[in-house]
């Protein structure tokens, strides 16, 4: 797995009600990131999300319902990565700046995710750079 984005395992906890996926906790932020958005997407069949990066925003996404190809363009290096993220494999996808990133649905079904950004959008300054790479 490339060294430029983090995929980060987690263990939830669950019993006969279900299960509980915490996304982020404080102890896992560095001492310089902070977070000032949370929100939810959902996505259609065939629709396409992001396309673009920050050069200063962070995020962190966790798909909590259906399946999302991800595409992730490091613009340091110009590496590319595509991997697959479900609801079932348990993992947080962490995007520092300067790495572009999309994410389609190709399912039948809409897919739901949770997105946390170390930035609150400003449309008077977005920090978002238009890139496409799916």
């Amino acid at each position: 797995m490339a060294d430029w984005f983090e995929l980060i395992h987690i263990q939830p906890f669950e019993d006969m009600r279900g299960s509980l996926k915490k996304l982020l906790m404080i102890s896992q932020l560095k001492e310089d990131e902070k977070i000032e958005e949370i929100y939810v997407l959902f996505s259609n069949q065939g629709s396409v999300r992001g396309n673009h990066y920050h050069k200063e925003t962070l995020e962190y996404f966790s798909v909590i319902s259906g399946k999302a190809n991800v595409a992730l363009k490091n613009l340091h290096t110009g590496a590319f990565e595509e991997i697959v993220m479900s609801a079932n494999n348990n993992v947080i996808l962490k995007v520092p700046p300067y790495v572009v990133h999309a994410f389609k649905n190709e399912g039948e079904e809409p897919f739901i995710m949770v997105a946390i950004s170390s930035k609150e959008y400003n449309k008077d300054d977005t920090d978002t750079f238009p890139m496409i790479i799916i």
